[in-house]
């Protein structure tokens, strides 16, 4: 529902009109849903100075600046959030707790949170959120800490401490080493991962593309679905990039041609194939008999008939439903 503003705004002596307020609004919430959060970033920053206090621009416009890397006008802005009386006071603290980590301003997330647990301020649902952050918060404080002390030593968590996380912590704990430099121990930690059968494919996928980002040039094997894989990760695609990845979308789009909706389930399907069983490119199959098997796959998701259950099949089938997992 569009809200209607029915004020004139001074600033510095320009009037606002309540039209361009609202335009700018909807531009920045147009530009969050497009996940273009520098493009959100420029229009909630001009309705953020004529109108700082207004509640429908804190939390996006926040969420902008902490992905646009801006923690410290983030931190400004949740801040404000906080305090503006929201009824998501506890998604408005975990934002702010998050930008705060990144500022490095451990003494104060930990004193935060552990107020929050002491007067029970933490609904059962959220405690393993924020048992998580303020473990993370820990990892980074003494990680910070043990950098003044010894600047050599560049590890961020132990192997043991991945392993005993949950799937979504460790897809988090991942996401510090994007665009960053490895040095070798974390390497050899993330090779590690990328052997480790029983963690979730995609945190093994993860893992893989951090050391391809990094040039990793050693032979590491990777299982996933029973198969065992050996690979160098410096000399892989991205996944969905490699050539075998796009004829497959190109043989469904003819195989879909006058079926849209069919199309886009079977292309979704395939792309999330790519990430999930990544490096694994449907081997031992013709890019025909995979574009076939997705179009019977998506056949019987409309139709709801049982499927011949060949070795493809069965296999795309199992790789599909881990996305729920």
């Amino acid at each position: 529902m569009r809200h209607r503003y029915g004020r004139l705004i001074k600033k510095d002596n320009i009037v606002v009109f309540p039209g361009a307020l609202e335009r700018l609004i909807e531009k920045g919430l147009d530009a969050v849903e497009d996940t273009d959060y520098a493009e959100a970033v420029e229009a909630f920053g001009q309705a953020y100075h004529f109108d700082p206090d207004n509640t429908r621009i804190l939390a996006p416009y926040a969420v902008s600046l902490y992905e646009t890397k801006d923690f410290e006008l983030a931190k400004e802005v949740a801040t404000k959030l906080l305090h503006s009386g929201t009824t998501d006071y506890l998604d408005a603290m975990e934002l702010y707790l998050a930008i705060s980590i990144q500022l490095q301003d451990y003494e104060e997330v930990e004193m935060t949170i552990e107020t929050l647990f002491d007067e029970d301020i933490i609904p059962p649902d959220m405690v393993k959120k924020f048992n998580y952050l303020r473990d993370l918060n820990k990892r980074l404080s003494y990680r910070y800490v043990r950098e003044e002390v010894e600047p050599q030593q560049k590890d961020l968590f132990s192997l043991k401490e991945f392993m005993e996380s949950s799937t979504e912590a460790q897809q988090k704990i991942l996401a510090f080493f994007e665009n960053g430099e490895l040095d070798g121990a974390t390497k050899s930690l993330l090779a590690q991962i990328v052997e480790k059968e029983g963690l979730h494919p995609v945190v093994i996928t993860y893992a893989l593309v951090l050391l391809r980002e990094s040039g990793f040039d050693k032979e590491v094997t990777v299982r996933k679905f029973g198969r065992a894989k050996r690979v160098i990760p410096s000399e892989l695609e991205l996944p969905n990039q490699d050539e075998r990845s796009i004829e497959v979308i190109d043989q469904l789009t003819s195989l879909f041609e006058k079926d849209p909706s069919r199309l886009q389930m079977a292309i979704e399907a395939s792309l999330r194939y790519g990430i999930i069983a990544y490096p694994f490119c449907w081997d031992g199959f013709s890019t025909f008999e995979v574009a076939d098997a997705y179009k019977q796959y998506i056949e019987s998701m409309f139709t709801g008939e049982l499927m011949v259950a060949t070795e493809l099949i069965s296999w795309i089938k199992s790789v599909d439903e881990q996305t729920d997992r």
